[in-house]
């Protein structure tokens, strides 16, 4: 299960705050991706800029690279869950979408430095940091999308 909430946090590119992801599992809950874009917010001061989204994203790398090689690949999926329908399923989006070399695995520089879809969204205005009204519409339109 905690790889499957990996591979999803690969395909969008999240920010990578573990702990919000876990505590949502255990609740039965999809995690919010909101709160997991402003626990990316290291300084504290209200505002995610890419820098911090950046960071995030390299230690969440860190955490669901099983094996240590450097690599994000079918290797570092719990044995028996690649099997399971949903886990292949994003695990193969993920590489699909951030495998630039087409290796079959996701390096490192890939994954940190690919596209950051869910900071694009959120930030607005395009000035590279998501501000507290940018996170607050976001969380609007998530909200909005759960209640259709």
């Amino acid at each position: 299960m905690r790889f499957i909430l990996g591979v999803s946090l690969i395909a969008l590119s999240l920010s990578g705050c573990a702990a919000v992801a876990r505590s949502a599992l255990a609740a039965g809950n999809r995690p919010d991706i909101s709160q997991m874009l402003a626990n990316a917010d290291e300084n504290g001061d209200g505002k995610i800029s890419r820098g911090e989204f950046t960071d995030a994203r390299a230690r969440l790398f860190a955490r669901i690279d099983r094996n240590g090689d450097g690599f994000l690949s079918k290797d570092d999926v719990p044995q028996g869950l690649f099997g399971r329908r949903r886990g292949g399923e994003r695990l193969q989006q993920a590489i699909t979408m951030l495998d630039k070399d087409g290796d079959g695995r996701i390096s490192r520089d890939e994954f940190v430095n690919g596209p950051g879809l869910l900071f694009d969204r959120a930030d607005a205005n395009h000035d590279g940091v998501v501000d507290a009204r940018e996170l607050a519409t976001l969380r609007a339109v998530i909200a909005a999308r759960k209640s259709q």
